[in-house]
């Protein structure tokens, strides 16, 4: 079962030794720092596929800008027409900001459907998360290596010097833990001449 926010969030105060506290003492890290955490990691992780229907106004051209979480690539592929079985591909496309241009010659008819199969930065929130088992795992390595680093850099100033070697390494290896894992579940990306 999927993980919502605050779940990633209680792990990662489990793992940083960050306990809410109950006497009214505020935590090492407070909510609004993880929060930065998690949407900076939700970048680096490999994006999700998702469908998005669009209607055509007619012409070759079609605006991007309303589809929100698009990253990377943005548009892996395009359908047109749509409904067909197998599904009819158009790989000929090119992208320049927010417009997706239809290199085919021919425009898609006023009105009707067409499927862009897109990339989005995953979700997660209270209600949704996109995100599988494995990617949370790679999600709560990578927010516990930057919490450590940021707090490290917060605290230096008042760390007995013996500490701050050790939390340093500490530190250093939860950031490489997470450079290993987010490694091992990115696609390689071949060049497309």
């Amino acid at each position: 079962m999927a993980k919502d926010r605050d779940a990633i969030k209680t792990i990662v105060r489990q793992l940083l030794h960050d306990d809410i506290p109950s006497s009214g003492e505020t935590p090492d890290f407070k909510p609004d720092i993880l929060d930065i955490h998690i949407d900076q990691v939700l970048i680096e992780l490999p994006p999700y596929e998702d469908r998005e229907t669009v209607e055509s106004d007619g012409t070759i051209e079609i605006d991007l800008s309303d589809i929100e979480g698009l990253i990377g690539d943005k548009v892996e592929k395009v359908e047109y027409p749509t409904g067909s079985s197998p599904p009819d591909y158009i790989h000929n496309f090119s992208i320049f900001g927010n417009t997706l241009t239809l290199n085919t010659g021919s425009a898609p008819t006023l009105g009707d459907d067409v499927y862009l199969y897109c990339h989005k930065v995953h979700q997660l929130t209270k209600a949704l998360s996109t995100l599988s088992p494995d990617l949370e795992r790679v999600l709560i390595e990578g927010i516990v290596a930057y919490a450590a680093l940021a707090w490290l850099n917060q605290m230096r100033a008042q760390i007995v010097p013996a500490s701050t070697k050790w939390y340093e390494n500490w530190a250093n290896n939860r950031w490489v833990i997470y450079q290993k894992s987010l490694a091992d579940i990115t696609p390689t990306k071949a060049w497309k001449f």
